[in-house]
């Protein structure tokens, strides 16, 4: 199996004339680019099960196995493959059979090298470009969920500082629950509470608790 890198480009090329592959690898092989070749249909869907490929050139009419099978089974074992059909066998309707099935490009017999090069090269510039995608993609959701658990963090530290049992306007609990307190006092305190559910410090069930405690103060046997 090629050696996957960041920057490596691993192709195949299927053609079952053999002369016509090898001078295709010669003539597209490039620094950066890892190139296997077989020579039918069959064997080609053999090596593209155990490697994975970025750039496939595959000849149309291949005994056994032809190149349209050859494309199908590429784009479902790895759907972002790009695929160069080639063929001497043109016709509108295979040309359009080839992009139906997600073709990147369709060459046909007799063609220049030239114009194999220049659709390797662009194929070759984005695959580069869909990595560099990829990657940015990936950095931007990591750095997304890294933001998230942020202001995870951060929410949680707030709600445990912000937790405030008790207003800063709200009798201490020594001054609430003295039991050394006069009647006198006791109605201070319920006066004290009242202003307090009023301005909001207290909701209507604190005051009820705070006011059974005073209560209770008073006479023990108090229930309300």
């Amino acid at each position: 199996m090629p050696n996957v890198t960041d920057q490596q480009i691993n192709i195949l090329i299927v053609d079952d004339e053999k002369a016509v592959a090898d001078v295709l690898k010669d003539f597209i092989s490039d620094e950066g680019r890892s190139i296997d070749v077989c020579h039918d249909g069959l064997e080609g869907i053999n090596h593209i099960q155990n490697n994975l490929y970025d750039l496939i050139i595959v000849d149309l009419m291949m005994p056994k196995v032809g190149g349209l099978d050859v494309l199908k089974y590429a784009k479902k074992a790895n759907p972002d493959v790009l695929v160069i059909i080639i063929t001497g066998y043109a016709s509108l309707e295979t040309a359009i059979m080839a992009v139906k099935e997600g073709a990147y490009d369709y060459i046909r017999k007799p063609c220049k090298l030239e114009e194999i090069r220049i659709a390797v090269n662009n194929a070759t510039d984005k695959i580069k470009l869909f990595r560099e995608n990829r990657g940015l993609l990936k950095e931007i959701k990591d750095a997304y969920h890294e933001l998230m658990l942020l202001k995870k963090e951060k929410k949680a530290d707030k709600k445990i500082s912000s937790i405030n049992f008790f207003s800063s306007n709200m009798p201490s609990l020594h001054y609430l629950y003295n039991n050394n307190c006069s009647p006198n006092n006791t109605v201070d305190k319920l006066q004290a509470l009242s202003s307090l559910k009023e301005s909001g410090s207290l909701t209507e069930s604190e005051f009820k608790t705070f006011k059974l405690n005073l209560l209770k103060m008073i006479n023990p046997e108090e229930k309300q």
